[in-house]
């Protein structure tokens, strides 16, 4: 059971990671919508551009980095760069609703998909401790 746990939150982070460098991506190319103006007084970005930097940097390097830990033979601690990478997704979405004081359907997808990535963690967390 822990082989395929450790196999099945492996291949997640790298889909949040592939995701995040994707949308990262976009966000800097120019092509995401354009930026809200009421926005501006509440954040200090006037554009997508860094917002795809911190995507691309943050949670697409730091799953991959997770992925690589969950995938990594012999590693009885797989689940923690992924549970880090989980609740820092969490917290971030929980600071957006509260500075930006709305919710979009996207944050309710990263939402759950910050979840699930913690459900899985989870899994890990209590398979390593019956060893």
């Amino acid at each position: 059971m822990k082989k395929i746990n450790m196999n099945l939150l492996g291949i997640y982070d790298m889909m949040l990671a592939v995701g995040a460098i994707y949308m990262g991506g976009v966000m800097i190319s120019g092509m995401f919508t354009e930026y809200p103006k009421e926005w501006i007084s509440k954040i200090p970005f006037h554009s997508w551009f860094i917002p795809g930097i911190i995507a691309i940097l943050l949670f697409g390097i730091g799953n991959i980095v997770a992925s690589i830990f969950s995938l990594k033979k012999g590693n009885k601690r797989y689940w923690v760069a992924s549970a880090i990478m989980g609740a820092l997704l969490l917290v971030s979405l929980i600071v957006q609703v509260i500075v930006l004081g709305e919710w979009y359907m996207a944050t309710v997808e990263f939402l759950l998909l910050s979840i699930g990535q913690l459900y899985l963690c989870r899994g890990g967390f209590a398979s390593s401790n019956k060893n």
